[in-house]
């Protein structure tokens, strides 16, 4: 992905708040990260019919129980984006597992196991951030990884507005 379009001076501060707010977040046991505020899946369906009267996409962390990165990415910028409230006019922000056990029922309305659901987007690696519209669709490409977490507020919000232009233009 490539950034087409200049961060604004608020969006560019909102990111370095969020990201020194990371450093200061609470820890729990062996040092595991407090987190809660990103709302976990398990009915696809139903987070598409409330993005789909809102006319907003779906951003999907793909994510594991035991990954310590998938920790990073809702510890460092997707709790703080849900407690911003700035996002939420935007799009509906969900999690979702491949750990064995996990299942959720998809944008058809058939239960399914995580981990299969996520190969259907070529999923295979966490975390993984897919930016879907109500069908399911992808409405820009998926982030594998935290390639650069300095910059990954920016990579995020950068596929944000992209999403939100795609879903809303009709693309």
């Amino acid at each position: 992905m490539t950034l087409t379009q200049p961060i604004s001076r608020r969006r560019m501060i909102a990111g370095l708040h969020l990201a020194a707010g990371a450093l200061l977040a609470p820890r729990g046991a062996l040092g595991a990260p407090k987190t809660g505020k990103l709302a976990t899946t398990h009915d696809l369906q139903a987070d598409a019919r409330i993005a789909a009267r809102d006319r907003r996409p779906i951003l999907l962390l793909v994510s594991q129980e035991e990954c310590p990165f998938c920790w990073q990415i809702k510890r460092e910028i997707l709790d703080p984006m849900v407690l911003s409230g700035d996002y939420d006019d935007r799009l509906l922000m969900r999690e979702m597992f491949i750990d064995e056990g996990f299942l959720l029922r998809d944008f058809q309305g058939r239960e399914v196991a995580g981990g299969d659901f996520a190969l259907r987007y070529g999923v295979s690696l966490t975390p993984t951030l897919l930016f879907l519209d109500p069908r399911g669709r992808e409405l820009t490409d998926k982030m594998v990884g935290i390639q650069t977490p300095e910059m990954y507020f920016l990579y995020v919000d950068a596929a944000i507005t992209e999403a939100v232009e795609r879903m809303r233009g009709g693309e």
